[in-house]
């Protein structure tokens, strides 16, 4: 069987799909030596200008696409207006492709198969939390998806329940699986490590930790807004870190902090290199995840796995990733995230029992297992494709 996969938000600073393919990819290539696979660093009109550093394996089994084309070639060829024909040219030879990016391929081969991974349905939930341009490509390629009769993979079953009742989904065509943390637990005995993390990003002694894209279904202005309320001498003592990418749509982040008067207690660090996140996880005193909607939630379970006590909300996916291993919160209640919050910051038993809970609950998940699941739909697909 030849597969192709599409990694093309592996490539720079990678968030959620880009981690998950770079994580899926990796992990195939050490537990499956029978398929050939093909990884699209590039696909359709998803381009990163540095596509050739992508960081995928190379083995006899796994090759990169388009190493030895030209870029402006590919560019040229890539474009989202570029007929369907060429695009699936561009393919190559493979018996399954797997779409990662809400890019539906449109095949008049009709021995190639489709499979597409589906995070969560926000685009359709929270449209407002979305560039326009970002609903409309995700519900285009989900509706397309849908539209032909291959498999759905979806990362919980949160997001496969909505599949099903929001947009009429047959079950038997949602497989779920599920992912994991990778950050391993560090060690804080290295003081040169510690200190050259806490320079680069400037954190405080004792802080309250968020990791994620600054966007707004991550509820960063509600979480601020609880902070605040708590009592002065916890915020002395616990300052409040957001870490992660950019995002969109979050001027009011920024815009909150200042009316709050909070400038010198609440710090915006960036996005975080993964070689440094464990330092800056286990450094943290409590880690606060309050997102109003997830597919999945993998900085919980990275939380977890380094040893953080985790508050995180208790709607969409979280309670099934989190299980009891997290304190959980109504999300659009700030008195019920800053009651939280006052919870763990002042009881060392509470975190105590949430870090070895944590602990535990990481150990349940695993990229293996993922792909082990992915592999065995490809499998399928592919098997129903030589008896049709």
């Amino acid at each position: 069987m030849r597969i192709g996969i599409d990694c093309s938000l592996v490539a720079g600073d990678r968030t959620g799909i880009g981690h998950y393919c770079y994580q899926l990819v990796h992990a195939l290539s050490r537990i499956d030596h029978d398929n050939q696979y093909i990884l699209y660093p590039v696909f359709y009109h998803i381009y990163h200008p540095h596509y050739r550093q992508s960081p995928l394996p190379q083995t006899p089994k796994m090759q990169i696409a388009f190493q030895a084309m030209p870029a402006i070639l590919l560019r040229l060829l890539r474009h989202r207006d570029s007929p369907w024909l060429v695009r699936e040219w561009l393919l190559g030879q493979v018996d399954v492709v797997h779409s990662t990016n809400y890019s539906a391929p449109r095949f008049r081969d009709r021995y190639k198969r489709l499979v597409m991974t589906i995070y969560d349905l926000s685009f359709l939930v929270y449209p407002e939390f979305h560039l326009p341009q970002n609903v409309e490509n995700a519900l285009r390629g989900t509706k397309e998806a849908i539209a032909r009769k291959d498999t759905l993979i979806t990362i919980s079953s949160h997001t496969r329940q909505e599949l099903i009742e929001r947009m009429g989904v047959s079950p038997d065509r949602i497989i779920v699986t599920q992912l994991a943390p990778t950050l391993e637990k560090v060690s804080l005995q290295d003081p040169q490590h510690i200190r050259q993390v806490r320079e680069r990003y400037r954190l405080p002694e004792n802080f309250i930790l968020f990791v994620g894209s600054l966007e707004p279904r991550k509820n960063i202005p509600r979480l601020v807004t609880a902070y605040a309320r708590l009592a002065s001498t916890l915020q002395r003592e616990f300052h409040l870190v957001l870490a992660g990418g950019s995002g969109w749509l979050n001027e009011d982040i920024q815009e909150t902090i200042q009316r709050l008067g909070l400038s010198d207690r609440v710090h915006i660090i960036g996005y975080v290199e993964e070689k440094s996140l464990p330092v800056l996880y286990s450094l943290a005193t409590v880690f606060v995840y309050p997102s109003l909607y997830e597919g999945f939630g993998l900085p919980v379970l990275e939380a977890m796995q380094c040893g953080v006590p985790v508050l995180t909300s208790n709607v969409s996916s979280l309670p099934e990733v989190a299980g009891d291993a997290a304190l959980l919160v109504m999300p659009t209640e700030i008195d019920d995230i800053a009651y939280g919050l006052r919870q763990l910051l002042e009881n060392a038993d509470l975190r105590a029992e949430l870090r070895a809970r944590g602990y535990q609950r990481a150990r349940e998940f695993s990229w293996e297992r993922c792909a082990r699941e992915t592999l065995a739909v490809y499998k399928n697909v592919y098997d129903n494709l030589s008896h049709s």
